[in-house]
């Protein structure tokens, strides 16, 4: 257990920005960010994205200028198409139902792939790069409601580089040969992102420079060096590198025996360095991926009930209940999160942090945090990051 647990929100990331001076976006905002940029506003983005404007135009009668141009809240668009999807029966109405699950996943793979080319913005800030360095130097426990890796690159930056390269990955490397058991725990950085998580999964990209390599994860998590780390990065909505098998290809198959995924398959959960484009979620071996994150509708209680939302929840709940400083990061408590009210009443019911502190420029935060935690004594209050590394940070 950590003396010190980070909860980080999306406003924990407003200080990256891409090549378009654009932010990483916040709910109600998603839409002006993205058709602001100048990769999703060019017009093969948006043809590919007709239908979800469409519905949109439908039901909120926004166009795609006034998107650009004003909020529009994701989690009320989620949620709806949630709901409709809950009312229309498969069996009866094939056609609506694939319509909708279209647009759906549309929508996800559209926030996924904006979110997914954020990470190689996040070494731009020099007050990320700190933030980055302090995690890795304090090694708390992080809980954090973002999908994004970006997190995950400033950590592996704060690390260095792994100048202990295996010796058979050096000189000419012959790509067919079977991994060695000592490139098992080599990574390209001197912490490993697939021990980070508090859960081992069923399938692993190591974490190297060159050719994507992926091995089984009862084989990665069994060397010694493979154990995870005792300080967490608990992603309670699931993360961007974290996959299933979806049974669709995305190329025919070569053997006929390739055209049915295994039905073991579908329940593994992979780790990989995914990259959309244009819409199209990443695959592997040929069959389409789809990543494991809770998209923000208010109904969540059918994702949790997966083998990995729980077990990182319970973790989280572990975690907090027993930590003695928090450090509340860009996040605001919004009304819709139940679960995540639930969880701080739950953990901090027996005992509150000693420590309480709060990095959010709206200070209405502040109360609520203190009525979750039931923490009575004064709160430390940070308008941003810079000023929490300024003040505070060890």
């Amino acid at each position: 257990m950590s003396d010190i647990v980070y909860l980080l929100g999306a406003g924990a990331n407003q200080l990256v920005t891409d090549w378009d001076g654009l932010r990483p976006p916040l709910s109600c905002n998603f839409f002006q960010m993205a058709l602001q940029s100048e990769k999703f506003s060019d017009e093969s983005y948006t043809d590919r994205l007709t239908t979800v404007y469409d519905y949109i135009s439908r039901y909120w009668k926004k166009s795609i200028n006034d998107l650009r141009n004003t909020p529009f809240n994701l989690e009320d668009f989620f949620t709806f198409l949630q709901l409709q999807i809950y009312e229309t029966n498969p069996t009866e109405d094939s056609v609506r139902y694939s319509e909708l699950s279209t647009i759906e996943f549309l929508l996800k793979s559209f926030l996924a792939e904006y979110l997914s080319d954020l990470e190689l913005f996040a070494r731009r800030s020099d007050v990320m790069r700190e933030f980055g360095a302090v995690i890795y130097r304090e090694q708390p426990t992080v809980v954090t409601l973002n999908y994004d890796c970006i997190l995950e690159a400033l950590v592996e930056s704060a690390s260095g580089i792994n100048t202990t390269i295996p010796q058979s990955l050096s000189g000419e490397y012959d790509i067919s040969a079977e991994i060695s058991d000592e490139e098992l725990w080599y990574s390209h950085f001197n912490w490993n992102r697939p021990l980070a998580y508090g859960i081992q999964f069923d399938e692993v990209q190591l974490e190297r420079a060159g050719l994507s390599t992926y091995v089984e994860g009862s084989r990665f998590y069994s060397h010694p060096d493979n154990k995870l780390y005792p300080w967490k990065i608990l992603k309670l909505h699931g993360s961007l590198n974290w996959f299933r098998y979806m049974p669709f290809r995305k190329y025919p198959p070569v053997n006929p025996s390739d055209e049915q995924l295994p039905k073991e398959k579908l329940e593994e959960v992979l780790l990989i360095q995914g990259r959309w484009w244009f819409i199209a979620p990443p695959d592997l071996r040929g069959w389409l991926l789809d990543p494991l994150i809770i998209t923000p509708v208010l109904y969540k209680s059918q994702f949790y009930e997966h083998r990995v939302f729980s077990n990182t929840w319970r973790q989280a709940h572990n975690e907090l209940s027993t930590c003695k400083r928090l450090a509340v990061v860009g996040y605001s408590f919004a009304p819709t999160d139940f679960y995540v009210r639930k969880l701080f009443l739950d953990a901090f019911c027996e005992k509150p942090p000693e420590e309480l502190i709060i990095v959010n420029p709206e200070t209405s935060v502040v109360q609520i945090a203190k009525d979750l935690t039931h923490f009575s004594k004064p709160v430390l209050v940070c308008r941003d990051l810079e000023e929490y590394l300024r003040l505070y940070a060890t």
